[in-house]
């Protein structure tokens, strides 16, 4: 097995391993009284004379043990939404602030102080929308609108009839607008969901047409950076760590889109920069997340995992004058007994280990604790 001080710190991208490097300097800082010898590689009682003060304890457990690596990520929310208005005449009297989220039937913004209401579709209305026109999916989409608000006693179909046009204007009457029983494609915006405001591009007393304003679906995610070279890391579903801005609060989530295109990524777009897959991950706790529109995360990727092994805390190894390491069990007489192990995965503080004379549950010294 490699040593972890071992590993290349030649990287071309953040891979940050403070377990092992912590791991390897405890090790090599481990003291041992007088000269530690292991006849024949068992294990040798200490003689009681030379027994150390009894000190700190701990188990040896079976666990299950996980290397992490670190990627810079960043904290956002998904999706992109632009709003622009269709025309039609009159001046922006209203606008949002950033931040507000709008949903099905609120106003985005006011013309000529009348309301221009938020409808869910997957596109924009083409053709002013009115009885006895023709049939079309424009038509389907005002429908379920009008039947999601609470307005009834249609067919929600393409077919915009007498029936239509008396929702229509139910619904005009409710917004306070002139009740026309047809439905102007500058009179509402129509977009894909729910979504929030992350600019304002225009200021009051613009004409209404262009683009209004700008905003950002209302779920909370973290976008990653992943190098092509480490794609192995990410798998949808998989449980990841996110450690939040300040490093002192860490909250967990889920790989939910894993990109199939490799990119350069945003942050270098030097010409020998190395390639990224863009991987997205929800929070499982949205609210460990503050009210911070943007910033900065590191995100911990499982790239290893050892399930069922034997495993104490480093600070119990014991580093031997014929070379290799050891551990202290604490016999029921109060004695030490050292034993000589072989060392696997280190992780958070706690290493793999194995060999002859070590059970579960016995007692070893430990330092630092």
């Amino acid at each position: 097995m490699t040593e972890p001080h071992e590993q290349s710190h030649q990287r071309p991208r953040k891979r940050r391993w403070p377990y092992v490097v912590l791991t390897a300097s405890i090790v090599v800082a481990v003291g041992v009284t007088g000269v530690l010898v292991l006849g024949q590689g068992s294990g040798a009682k200490t003689e009681k004379g030379n027994q150390q003060p009894a000190g700190k304890t701990a188990p040896i457990d079976r666990s299950t043990l996980v290397e992490q690596e670190e990627l810079d990520g960043k904290l956002g929310y998904a999706g992109k939404y632009d709003v622009t208005a269709a025309g039609g005449g009159g001046v922006i009297t209203w606008l949002p602030k950033v931040g507000d989220p709008l949903g099905r039937g609120d106003a985005v913004y006011r013309v000529n102080d009348k309301p221009v209401p938020l409808l869910f579709g997957d596109k924009p209305f083409w053709r002013k929308l009115e009885s006895g026109m023709e049939k079309g999916s424009d038509v389907l989409i005002l429908e379920q609108n009008l039947n999601a608000l609470g307005y009834a006693g249609f067919t929600v179909d393409e077919k915009f009839d007498t029936r239509t046009v008396a929702a229509v204007k139910k619904w005009q009457k409710k917004l306070g607008v002139e009740q026309t029983g047809w439905v102007d494609p500058s009179s509402v915006v129509v977009q894909p969901d729910t979504f929030r405001v992350s600019s304002v591009d225009v200021p009051l007393g613009s004409p209404a047409q262009g683009k209004v304003l700008s905003g950002t679906g209302t779920k909370r995610l973290v976008t990653v950076e992943v190098p092509v070279a480490r794609q192995t890391l990410v798998q949808e579903g998989a449980q990841v760590e996110v450690r939040l801005p300040g490093g002192k609060t860490t909250t967990t989530g889920k790989i939910t889109k894993v990109g199939t295109v490799a990119d350069k990524p945003e942050s270098d777009k030097d010409a020998n920069a190395g390639a990224v897959i863009k991987v997205e991950v929800e929070l499982d706790d949205v609210a460990a997340a503050g009210k911070l529109d943007g910033a900065p995360v590191d995100v911990l990727f499982i790239s290893r995992r050892k399930e069922n092994v034997l495993t104490v805390p480093v600070g119990a190894l014991l580093a031997l004058a014929e070379g290799g390491y050891a551990v202290e069990i604490v016999q029921p007489d109060g004695t030490g007994k050292l034993v000589a192990v072989e060392l696997g995965m280190f992780a958070k503080g706690k290493v793999e280990v194995s060999g002859s004379g070590l059970d579960e549950g016995a007692t070893v010294k430990v330092a630092g604790l």
